[in-house]
């Protein structure tokens, strides 16, 4: 009966879907924008409608937003087949390795019993110690395993911590929230961390600015690792936790102890995920070393004879394709948005008198309005799709850093704090440590404090950097 009663909604929601498609084919557009932007402005809101109840699976209602832009004239078949098949998407194959060949070796847990250690009896330590580590996985592993990884060495903490009952312990709510914090802010760090990134750069490119790996990674780095900080002190503010107990040190001996000395197959991973990264930096003078290229390159030695650090097994089973055919999907739709005067109506009409505003309160603007379209979207990808290029727009219109809006709507389209929506903060959730109302709770602090911090640190480090 239930599952008659979950069919049904999903029905009416569809069609409902359908419905916003059809109405804004049909109405008149208003002024600034043609009939072909019109339908476009549907069909995101459709696709919003879709992605956040989740009628059908994200990736086939991206596919299916796609046909729809070519069927209804908004882009040709070419213009979606370009855009889709982006670099963006490509790189996303290629970076699927990087997590498969660490999530498969002992690292995380190396990484998180030296935590433990280091923290000693200190809950706060602990919570920040826990929330930089996941973070710096994070900006070279994509977000859900890392979270997924850390939340499962968290939990052996908690139990050998005495084993509370999942809801009733304070460290357990903190460190459960804090662990897919810091990994949604260690997917902004690098451009391998996240999709989000690869977007803004992108459409970066597409007004002919091209942000170099290293320097993403100049403003990435000190920018997450204060974000993670500030997060780690309000939550273990919040959630005055319990001392940890000397069983559960103890544990961590066991957890560095147990995984031994590195496997032949561990250091070539870690030799192969280094020359990768060296690879990128060196990119920003040698452009033989596209991006892209190298990490497609890295993700085939991987799995060389004499090599093969990871399966394909392992590749598939570490690769979230999903998220890979969202972020094609994602691409084509920012286009036709684009070449349809969609996105410059859109801003014009919600921020329009952004061009006699400072660029501190236009900054702040675009961080709240991108922080908030995430709360309401929980795909990141999708947010970055739809918000980014009109953040670029709107940056040119009001004479500010292009650069820094679109890294700061970067940021906010990777990052959240609010709800356990999006798929990185829903695999801690699953667990039952806090509740909505306890994230909510959290959330809102940071997510005020960040929303200035960013839109003051990232204008700031990219004009520094030289960016426009």
């Amino acid at each position: 009966m239930q599952k008659t009663k979950y069919s049904t909604k999903n029905i009416i929601i569809l069609l409902v879907a359908i419905a916003i498609v059809v109405a804004f084919s049909l109405i008149s557009p208003p002024e600034g924008l043609d009939q072909h932007g019109m339908i476009v402005l549907g069909l995101m809101l459709a696709a919003l409608l879709m992605w956040v109840t989740e009628v059908v699976n994200m990736a086939v209602t991206t596919i299916l937003v796609c046909v729809m832009l070519v069927f209804t004239g908004c882009i040709t078949g070419p213009q979606m087949y370009s855009n889709f098949g982006s670099k963006v998407f490509f790189f996303m194959v290629g970076t699927f390795s990087i997590t498969a060949a660490l999530a498969t070796t002992s690292i995380p847990t190396r990484i998180a019993g030296f935590i433990l250690k280091v923290a000693g009896k200190s809950p706060i330590k602990l919570v920040l110690g826990f929330t930089l580590g996941t973070a710096v996985l994070s900006s070279i592993m994509s977000n859900v395993p890392t979270c997924a990884l850390f939340a499962t060495l968290g939990i052996s903490i908690l139990k050998a911590n005495g084993d509370p009952k999942p809801g009733t312990s304070n460290l357990g709510k903190a460190l459960m929230i804090a662990i897919p914090a810091g990994s949604v802010i260690g997917g902004f760090m690098t451009p391998a961390g996240g999709p989000t990134n690869l977007i803004a750069i992108q459409a970066l490119e597409a007004v002919g600015i091209r942000v170099t790996f290293l320097d993403w990674m100049i403003v990435g780095y000190p920018v997450g690792i204060i974000c993670c900080i500030i997060f780690a002190l309000i939550v273990s503010l919040v959630f005055k936790s319990e001392p940890i107990t000397d069983e559960a040190i103890a544990n961590a001996k066991i957890m560095i102890s147990g995984a031994g000395k590195l496997t032949s197959r561990e250091i070539k991973a870690l030799l192969i995920v280094i020359a990768m990264f060296v690879l990128w930096i060196l990119s920003t003078w040698v452009p033989l070393f596209d991006t892209t290229l190298v990490a497609l390159l890295g993700m085939c030695v991987m799995f060389l004879p004499g090599i093969q650090v990871i399966t394909w097994k392992d590749y598939v089973e570490n690769s979230s394709w999903d998220a890979l055919f969202l972020i094609g999907g994602v691409g084509a739709l920012a286009f036709a948005a684009g070449a349809t005067g969609a996105a410059a109506w859109l801003i014009g009409t919600v921020l329009g008198g952004a061009s006699s505003w400072s660029p501190l309160v236009v900054a702040i603007a675009v961080s709240a309005v991108s922080c908030g379209m995430h709360v309401l979207n929980p795909s990141g990808p999708a947010v970055a799709g739809i918000i980014v290029a009109p953040m670029i727009l709107l940056a040119q219109q009001a004479g500010v850093s292009i650069t820094g809006m679109a890294i700061i709507a970067a940021f906010w389209s990777g990052v959240t704090f609010m709800l356990p929506t999006d798929a990185v903060p829903m695999f801690t959730y699953a667990y039952g440590y806090y509740s909505i109302k306890d994230m909510l709770k959290n959330g809102w602090i940071p997510s005020v404090i960040l929303i200035v911090f960013v839109a003051i640190a990232i204008p700031l480090m990219t004009g520094i950097l030289g960016y426009a």
